[in-house]
């Protein structure tokens, strides 16, 4: 019988990869007179609606920690992107982000699982979208696991690791949605001095903790090329599109910026050395 306990982690919200603007030379229908609610995207959700919290959750009851991973204390991260379909079934799923193959097909066959979904809309029509999803795994020994106290190494590697034995802790914990929501509000603070907009909706971030536990980098999450070029060549004219500007690339060193600001985590660790470790996040909509 294994004596750890599991604690698997989703990040509050899935990012939305609606698709791109078509390239020169495709063709796109433009919508008449289109009203500001026929513009509005609408992501996915489960058939009993509950939004984009619903369907992490059922995507999270549906994932099972191998058992070889937990007894190896395998920790770490691993993100996948899905398509729905303009009916609303899952089509194709990828991992975009491998953590180890057993962990990566826990998360692809609890993505399959997931029921005939209430299809994206846009334009007042059903569309194809892609999903993109941050899974952390992480586990927990006991109550007062996290209090213990351990003599950190020294830092000797700033290699980019995915599977670790201990994940990076902001403010004692492995569970990322504080530090989104510190990053977001220190960026706001700081874009009053700049060019720099809010973000119109949540904005997905990956992030790269260093083996001091400082946050060595900060780069918009942009998604998988290929699994928006696999969407568009499956349904065609039938994708969703982008509205509007895109949050702008060099506004993000003012969120790396932000990110610097903040205190520093309690690095990872593979074995007995403190590692540099990428994470995903989806900040806040700051609309909400």
């Amino acid at each position: 019988m294994l004596a750890k306990r599991t604690r698997l982690i989703f990040y509050w919200g899935i990012l939305s990869l609606p698709g791109y603007w078509p390239t020169t030379g495709q063709a796109q229908t433009a919508p008449v007179a289109a009203t500001a609610e026929s513009l509005s995207f609408r992501p996915p959700q489960l058939p009993e609606g509950g939004g984009t919290a619903l369907l992490v959750r059922a995507i999270q009851q549906r994932v099972r920690y191998p058992a070889s991973a937990l007894r190896a204390g395998i920790q770490g991260q691993s993100r996948v992107t899905f398509a729905v379909a303009p009916d609303g079934h899952i089509g194709w799923v990828k991992i975009t982000n491998g953590l180890q193959a057993d962990i990566d097909s826990a998360v692809l066959q609890a993505v399959r699982q997931l029921p005939h979904l209430l299809p994206a809309t846009q334009f007042g029509k059903p569309v194809a979208c892609l999903l993109a999803a941050p899974i952390t795994f992480s586990i927990t020994e006991s109550a007062g696991f996290r209090k213990k106290s351990y003599k950190l190494p020294a830092a000797d590697s700033t290699q980019l690791y995915t599977a670790v034995t201990h994940l990076p802790l902001y403010q004692g914990t492995a569970a990322y949605s504080q530090l989104a929501a510190d990053i977001l509000t220190e960026y706001l603070s700081l874009r009053n001095a700049t060019q720099c907009p809010a973000p119109r909706s949540s904005l997905g971030i990956l992030l790269t903790v260093g083996p001091s536990g400082s946050i060595m980098d900060l780069k918009l999450n942009r998604g998988d090329e290929h699994a928006k070029e696999m969407l568009q060549a499956e349904y065609g004219d039938a994708v969703a599109q982008q509205e509007g500007e895109e949050f702008p690339d060099a506004c993000a060193a003012t969120l790396k910026q932000a990110a610097q600001r903040l205190p520093r985590l309690a690095p990872a660790q593979a074995g007995n050395k403190r590692v540099a470790i990428q994470l995903q996040l989806t900040l806040p909509d700051p609309n909400r």
